[in-house]
């Protein structure tokens, strides 16, 4: 059963995963036990299915693109379909059953994927994000050893440093540096893998907030009571995820967010299905690692 606080852990992992199950739960007034508890009672249920870190495209030289279909998938099997489809990493499908699909580009931009169009039908819109990272390309390429410690980190987001150290050959010194600079530079996504149509005692949800005009959307990010910030689009919109007690007070959220001077469109999702593909990450970041080590090889 699902309730505030769980919202709050949530909400607290994804802007420190790193902290320990104390720390988290110490602005919220629960014991590092009860913390601890929460998220494994919140995974037996499905609710939480996993806590991933998703990186930056620009880590492997990519532009991430997210692609929204026209049409309801038939079945869960399509959205598993997609996935499998490179350069496809995460895809979310609502309760409606309509999806969205986010990719990572090592071509043009703009356009959809011929594949994913044959699985998912027409595309309705598209979007590319601006976080974790917003520009176009990193200023510093990540080293060997950040590579390898973002492949741990995607693995496994909570691996303890001595894990790290251990798997890696590197000095926990070294890893915690290394892991720091991942999480400070905004250079991966804390994603918890949520099934919001399983939560039973609070309603989880997205909110999409649309306006042409930026400091709309921050005061929104800043003074929208129960959310938490998840994405922005184009400098033209805001993802946040939200919870409420009831229906009704989704509604009246979105008819507040209507009402607000400045914004054009707001959009709530409720996600019954989400999927990453973990395997494809890690795949780049093994390709990463061995094209630095072969250039250190010069010719």
């Amino acid at each position: 059963m699902v309730d505030e606080r769980d919202f709050l852990i949530l909400s607290q992992l994804r802007q420190r995963p790193f902290s320990s199950y104390e720390t988290l739960g110490r602005g919220i007034g629960l014991s590092g036990k009860a913390v601890k508890t929460r998220i494994e009672a919140m995974e037996r249920a499905k609710v939480l299915t996993s806590l991933q870190a998703m990186p930056a495209a620009q880590v492997f030289r990519r532009s991430p693109r997210l692609f929204f279909f026209k049409q309801p998938i038939a079945s869960f099997d399509e959205l598993h379909a997609a996935i499998e489809v490179d350069p496809a990493v995460f895809a979310t499908a609502d309760v409606n059953r309509s999806v969205a699909v986010l990719v990572y580009r090592d071509g043009p931009p703009r356009g959809p994927q011929r594949e994913l169009g044959d699985i998912l039908g027409p595309v309705e819109s598209e979007v590319t994000p601006l976080f974790p990272y917003p520009r176009d390309e990193l200023p510093k390429p990540l080293s060997v050893a950040e590579l390898e410690v973002l492949r741990m980190l995607v693995v496994n987001l909570r691996s303890p440093i001595r894990e790290i150290s251990e798997a890696t050959g590197l000095s926990q010194k070294v890893a915690k540096k290394a892991r720091r600079r991942l999480l400070e530079e905004g250079l991966f996504q804390v994603q918890p893998i949520l099934q919001s149509a399983q939560s039973s005692r609070i309603l989880m949800y997205e909110v999409h907030v649309h306006s042409s005009d930026e400091s709309v959307l921050l005061r929104i990010r800043q003074t929208l009571p129960k959310s938490v910030f998840i994405n922005q689009w184009e400098h033209t919109a805001i993802i946040l995820s939200c919870w409420a007690d009831s229906i009704a007070e989704v509604f009246e959220t979105e008819r507040r967010l209507r009402s607000e001077p400045g914004v054009s469109a707001v959009r709530v999702k409720f996600h019954a299905r989400a999927i990453l593909s973990t395997a494809r990450l890690t795949s780049w970041i093994d390709d990463e690692i061995l094209r630095l080590r072969e250039a250190r090889k010069g010719p």
